[in-house]
């Protein structure tokens, strides 16, 4: 569980409730129907007019990704990645064949097991580069949906304040001109809402995730050619630790 986004998505809507309520306002006042019905169905519209429909339907997964997340440790795959280093140096690369079920990220047992079959180092990089693509391709489709989303909902809120006023210049009553401006302006407020404090920032902890991957990726690849390559597991340990945050190094060079 991504307890990041729980935190921020939970504390923006107490805030904004507690905001009104201390401001003195109604919290029932800030609900509008017809407002959430302009903004949800502009921002689906508009984003399948940009995207195919499978890739729009992929939204509750997006979603499941930003709450539901488990961060990996780029450390643990640095010591997995020097454990096969050592064994490699000292029975041959052969000898990790023996240990492919062990390994639990899944591009690096890839790239493992094209270096136990024989692949070519060229050949090896240029597969595991290839599919370093694929994902950050496929991520950035995933982002530009949720950034989609967060761009056209304050415009659809506007367009929502815009019909509000019109149809309260077209029923002007000085009684009630007053509460039918709120209601107006709800629109709005609901479309500013929605894009900065959920739609945007969803997107943008999507692209967070993504470059930690592709962080891990790149880890696994250099790992991996250093191993077929016979390197030293100690210069290899040196190169990955270049990835990893310096007080994580520091504890890992200190306990050797």
């Amino acid at each position: 569980m991504e307890r990041a986004s729980f935190i921020g998505a939970i504390g923006a809507v107490l805030m904004l409730m507690s905001a009104i309520k201390m401001g003195g306002g109604n919290l029932a006042g800030f609900i509008d129907i017809a407002a959430g019905i302009i903004i949800g169905g502009g921002m689906t519209f508009s984003t399948l007019i940009c995207f195919p429909l499978e890739e729009v339907l992929k939204i509750p997964r997006l979603l499941k990704i930003v709450f539901f997340t488990s961060r990996k440790s780029a450390t643990d795959l640095v010591e997995m990645i020097v454990s096969l280093a050592e064994s490699a140096r000292r029975e041959g690369v052969l000898s990790l064949e023996k240990r492919m079920e062990s390994i639990r990220d899944p591009f690096l047992a890839a790239g493992i097991r094209m270096v136990t079959d024989g692949m070519t180092p060229d050949a090896v990089e240029a597969v595991l580069r290839l599919q370093m693509d694929a994902v950050a391709a496929r991520h950035h489709i995933g982002r530009g949906v949720l950034a989609a989303m967060g761009r056209t909902s304050p415009v659809f809120g506007l367009v929502a304040t815009l019909m509000g006023l019109v149809l309260m210049l077209s029923h002007m009553d000085p009684e009630t001109i007053g509460e039918r401006m709120s209601v107006a302006l709800v629109g709005t407020f609901y479309g500013v809402v929605t894009a900065n404090l959920f739609f945007l920032p969803f997107a943008d902890k999507l692209s967070y995730f993504n470059g930690k991957e592709l962080e891990r990726m790149e880890i696994a690849v250099i790992g991996v050619l250093g191993i077929q390559s016979g390197e030293n597991p100690r210069i290899i340990r040196m190169k990955l630790s270049m990835f990893l945050p310096p007080d994580e190094v520091t504890v890992e060079e200190e306990g050797r």
